[in-house]
């Protein structure tokens, strides 16, 4: 029997529960499979508060059952490859130049998204992704196989289907009007997918969900982690110096661990230490990077984020990135300490944020922090979170705060 990643036998014992085991049954890789099914043994018991949390799931994921399947040859545009099975999406902060009678070249008004992407693909992507987390969570937290066999459905269109599965590349991604050249930027949208290998793991043992599916959908992401791995386009993504290159780590890193190999992974991670945190955060916290952009609080949360996810998969292999710290104090400790204050509002934020902050979402990362490196960031969820609000119930279920 193959164990794969430090919870690989439990995955194959609690999905044993649901139905037919799988003896390669994958793992969850954005979260510990034993947090969430400790958190379905608590909903069993009545416990009040996980009750509320799943039950905000199943409601999501009732939501998901009329979704009809998505594709990428829904769009009505042609990519430049004449082939519809290539994914497409516009860049989002670019506009029409109203000096042009054409609009092109378009022009970049940052953090201002361009309402024309929903003729493309992402909305597909997200629609697909969105559903096929909550209706796997839903379909493990209660054994119902209705949200299974959607979920199921959904994957197979956007993935497996030969009349409707996208190629295994995002060549066309970001793409903006009046130029040729392929953007490494459009790499990111790829990161929407780590849903879709959790849920291969939460489906395992439902008889919608067969082994042949489980590894056509491995082969579909193994060319995909080619792609990003050798590609110019994810060659040039996974050398930026902000949150992009951080994001293509998160990615990569999440796919080689979901087709077993953990020397690319454990690879991935440990040129986090140097090329993400030591580059890209000041001794004093700042993220300069960040900070340039016109959602400054969004994209330091969001940048913070992935260095976090980034040391929890560290986790598992002993790769300590939550504490390390170069000679001159850049830490991701210390970029959690200088963003602390603006997200639990004991300073005013003065940079610049040209829509509303995203706060709640920075509760994730504060509770991996909690767990991982200092009791002292769970202030920060506990002045964030709400426990009536979907974000903190979701951290809550499947990132509980774990016995000192």
């Amino acid at each position: 029997m193959k164990c794969r990643l430090n919870v690989g036998l439990l995955a194959l014992v609690v999905l044993m529960g649901c139905g037919i085991a799988r003896a390669d049954a994958p793992n969850t890789t954005t979260f510990n499979l034993k947090d969430l099914a400790a958190a379905k043994d608590r909903y069993k018991a009545g416990d009040p508060a996980t009750v509320a949390a799943v039950k905000a799931i199943v409601k999501e994921a009732d939501k998901q059952l009329d979704l009809p399947p998505q594709s990428v040859t829904n769009k009505e545009a042609t990519p430049p490859s004449g082939n519809k099975h290539d994914y497409m999406s516009l860049s989002p902060y670019w506009w029409p130049d109203p000096n042009k009678p054409d609009g092109k070249p378009y022009i970049r008004k940052d953090g201002q998204i361009n309402p024309e992407r929903s003729k493309y693909d992402l909305d597909g992507l997200e629609s697909m992704t969105h559903a096929a987390d909550v209706l796997s969570l839903a379909y493990f937290l209660t054994g119902d196989e209705k949200y299974a066999e959607k979920c199921a459905s959904l994957i197979r269109a956007w993935y497996l289907d030969p009349a409707t599965k996208m190629n295994p590349s995002v060549e066309y991604a970001q793409f903006v009007p009046g130029y040729t050249e392929t953007r490494p930027s459009g790499v990111i949208e790829g990161n929407r997918m780590r849903s879709v290998v959790d849920a291969d793991a939460l489906l395992t043992g439902s008889k919608s969900w067969s082994d042949d599916d489980h590894k056509q959908l491995q082969a579909w992401f193994k060319d995909f982690l080619k792609y990003l791995l050798t590609s110019p386009q994810g060659q040039k993504e996974m050398n930026q110096p902000n949150n992009h290159g951080t994001w293509f780590a998160v990615q990569a890193a999440t796919y080689a661990m979901y087709l077993g190999d953990d020397e690319q992974a454990k690879q991935i991670i440990k040129d986090a230490y140097t090329k993400r945190i030591a580059s890209q955060i000041e001794p004093d916290g700042k993220q300069p990077h960040e900070l340039a952009r016109t959602k400054a609080y969004d994209y330091s949360r969001f940048n913070l984020e992935a260095l976090g996810c980034l040391a929890l998969y560290g986790e598992r292999y002993n790769l300590d990135l939550w504490s390390f710290k170069t000679d001159d104090g850049r830490s991701i400790a210390v970029a959690l300490d200088w963003l602390a204050p603006y997200a639990t509002g004991e300073k005013k934020w003065e940079g610049s944020q040209i829509t509303p902050a995203k706060i709640v979402d920075t509760i994730r990362v504060y509770r991996w922090a909690g767990n991982a490196l200092d009791p002292k960031y769970e202030a920060v969820v506990k002045a964030v979170g709400d426990p009536k609000d979907s974000t903190t119930q979701r951290v809550e279920l499947v990132y509980p705060t774990k016995p000192k």
